[in-house]
């Protein structure tokens, strides 16, 4: 069996009644987030000898740290919660704090990584979502409807899409659920208004790493006939249910407001403990 067998994923489901949904219990991986999926694909293809460095607001870059130690590099933005640089720093990787959002962070990692010899696994310059899509197969079973995914980039919304596109093909499914990609109400593919206050940048800064031309999105998501982008321009009112979800990042409170509207079987992706 593989490591990464061994280590993560078969997380639990969970009914949440109050939601009147489903939560697929990522936030139970070894780190803390769904990103050790992604970490440990990559690492068991490139190699446990190697360094690496990541962009990441957070939860990726503290994947990493957890498995790498002093082979990893993480480059976070100014806007990163302390805690979070703590979490990182306290698992013996090096911190690089440059940029005040994460696209700033996004836009140096390449050159850092070739003048320090480090194998760059950021967003869009591998293939992260590959590692995302064994949360389809273990959701096969439950049949839904519509799977709700905190995100930003898109990267853990395509690796599902692409996971129930895949059972389809095969025949192990009869229809694909509606995979919804729930993100703030200034990204790109919705653009319900130019910006959002500082607050709310701090607040869900794990979902806040876009900007700019929005490079590091996976714009293929959309590629797909079952998939679409949500938002909402409510946010106090996304974070009222903070009180009530605490033990997760604010980004699967978003997710849950936004799951409201729907009716139908429904999985909401506990992405990430809050730090």
């Amino acid at each position: 069996m593989k490591l990464l067998e061994k280590k993560v994923g078969r997380t639990p489901v969970v009914h949440d009644e109050f939601s009147n949904c489903f939560l697929k219990m990522e936030c139970e991986n070894p780190s803390g987030s769904h990103k050790d999926r992604e970490t440990l694909h990559l690492i068991e293809k490139f190699g446990w000898d190697k360094h690496y460095i990541i962009a990441s607001s957070g939860n990726a870059g503290i994947s990493l740290a957890y498995w790498m130690r002093e082979k990893a590099v993480v480059l976070v933005p100014e806007i990163t919660p302390k805690e979070k640089i703590e979490a990182i720093q306290s698992l013996g990787a090096e911190v690089i704090v440059k940029g005040r959002y994460y696209y700033e962070s996004y836009m140096l990692v390449e050159k850092i990584a070739r003048n320090k010899g480090l194998i760059n696994i950021s967003p869009c310059f591998v293939d992260r979502w590959r590692g995302d899509i064994p949360i389809s197969y273990e959701l096969k079973d439950l049949k839904p409807d519509y799977i709700f995914v905190p995100s930003a980039n898109h990267t853990l919304a395509l690796g599902i899409a692409h996971g129930f596109q895949e059972m389809k093909m095969k025949g192990l499914i009869e229809k694909t659920p509606t995979v919804i990609s729930c993100v703030l109400p200034n990204h790109p593919f919705v653009e319900f208004t130019k910006d959002i206050e500082e607050k709310y940048k701090k607040i869900f800064n794990s979902i806040y790493t876009f900007g700019g031309k929005g490079k590091n999105l996976r714009r293929e998501f959309l590629n797909f006939p079952f998939t679409k982008v949500e938002s909402t321009l409510n946010l106090d009112e996304a974070l009222e249910l903070c009180k009530k979800y605490s033990q997760f990042d604010p980004a699967v409170s978003l997710a849950i407001y936004l799951s409201k509207q729907y009716k139908g079987l429904k999985v909401v992706i506990a992405t990430g403990v809050k730090r």
